[in-house]
């Protein structure tokens, strides 16, 4: 299992963005300053509220609109790529990259409203090399 720990400025808006895109809410593991959002049964992402990001983090969570990392999500096909961009944008998030075809590889890019940057990716499965 992946399990990402993001952190979030407010975090029934974060709640709501994430259960936008399609995404449950996991409420055993949630609580006033944790969201536990099931992305898939192996990847869960932890919106956590910034003090509490520090607890676990150790340290003060950074800029993110400035990442160190970027998550990218695999979908099943190019609709799904533009379905997720449009969702994000109507829940308050934004584009960061526009779709963009490379053949056996499409992507895009959003930011949530915290500033969190996560890629998303279709591959032509019939031409990735083993």
């Amino acid at each position: 299992m992946l399990f990402l720990s993001l952190p979030v400025d407010d975090l029934p808006r974060a709640r709501a963005f994430y259960e936008a895109l399609g995404f449950r809410i996991n409420e055993h593991s949630s609580d006033d300053r944790t969201a536990s959002v099931v992305v898939e049964d192996a990847i869960v992402v932890t919106l956590q509220t910034r003090e509490r990001f520090a607890d676990v983090a150790g340290a003060q969570a950074g800029d993110p609109t400035r990442p160190t990392a970027l998550p990218c999500l695999t979908v099943g096909s190019r609709d799904e790529v533009d379905d997720l961009l449009a969702k994000a944008t109507s829940a308050g998030g934004r584009t960061t990259s526009s779709p963009r075809d490379e053949g056996a590889r499409y992507t895009g890019s959003f930011a949530d409203p915290d500033g969190n940057v996560w890629q998303l990716l279709w591959l032509d499965q019939l031409h990735v090399v083993n």
